[in-house]
């Protein structure tokens, strides 16, 4: 883990991340659906913040959930997608919808599965044990590579 923990810190990368806390969420989350928008949305307004202070154009890669294109999953995802580009009249650096593959074949795909899994277990409440310390000094590693955003 260490090491994994090591090589995101030491690579020219960053990791952005939304953390939600579904034991407090305002009313106007009503359902799954509405909370997957709100946290996919503001990871996109994160993730284009950043293109633009780049000035640069990106392509947004995602694990896919399932071996068929045609997986409830994948086409929330476009559909909020696309919606969130339509809420800006189209203006956008995505060049396009986002690509689907599995994190098997794909590194960053993997190493995004890794900062995610050890975000989750630095934001959680669980208890001490010695594999969790060992979790934990691994973020710590690469916290400072890692921008957290919680909801709410």
């Amino acid at each position: 883990m260490r090491a994994v923990a090591r090589l995101i810190m030491e690579s020219p990368c960053r990791a952005f991340v939304v953390v939600v806390d579904k034991r407090d969420l305002p009313e106007y989350v009503a359902t799954d659906t509405d909370l997957y928008r709100i946290a996919f949305w503001l990871l996109l307004d994160i993730l284009e913040a950043e293109l633009v202070a780049l000035h640069d154009d990106g392509l947004l890669m995602a694990d896919m959930r399932s071996d068929l294109h045609s997986s409830v999953q994948d086409r929330r995802l476009i559909d909020a997608f696309q919606d969130w580009v339509a809420s800006r009249a189209g203006q956008t650096h995505f060049v396009q919808v986002p690509w689907f593959g599995f994190s098997a074949f794909y590194a960053g795909l993997q190493l995004a599965d890794f900062v995610a899994y050890l975000t989750d277990v630095a934001s959680g409440a669980g208890e001490a044990n010695t594999r969790q310390q060992e979790l934990h000094d691994a973020f710590a590693l690469l916290q400072s590579k890692v921008r957290i955003v919680r909801i709410p």
